[in-house]
């Protein structure tokens, strides 16, 4: 199975302010704004990647991992060629499989290492 890069997803404090700075600081650009599951996020290219940015998710708590909050990278992308057997694939060598197909989106959700999310995208 072929993995591709996609995108990282950022969880910001400040998701305003957080959007200023790679503005001004990286030349970023904003191309979409969206929301998802009642999340908004923004979506940016900065150094010619795919950043997305996001405040916590409705009443949630930033979760520790090393007693710390944990703003910051929660979340990894990859897009993948054949959703079903991805999924299967990895649930095979072991992760453990959140979500497959909200909202009929051809998208699965796995927990991976320190609670950073790991989201596979079928094309």
């Amino acid at each position: 199975m072929e993995y591709n890069f996609h995108h990282i997803h950022l969880r910001c404090q400040d998701l305003e302010a957080t959007v200023t700075y790679y503005e001004k600081m990286f030349d970023g650009t904003v191309t979409e704004r969206v929301e998802a599951r009642g999340m908004p996020i923004v979506r940016m290219k900065v150094g010619g990647e795919n950043i997305f940015l996001s405040p916590k998710f409705g009443d949630a708590e930033v979760e520790p991992t090393t007693g710390n909050p944990r703003w910051g990278a929660y979340q990894l992308a990859f897009t993948v060629a054949d959703l079903d057997a991805a999924v299967e694939e990895l649930q095979t060598k072991g992760a453990e499989l959140e979500d497959l197909k909200p909202n009929g989106l051809p998208l699965a959700f796995f927990k991976g290492p320190d609670n950073v999310q790991i989201e596979l995208i079928g094309e």
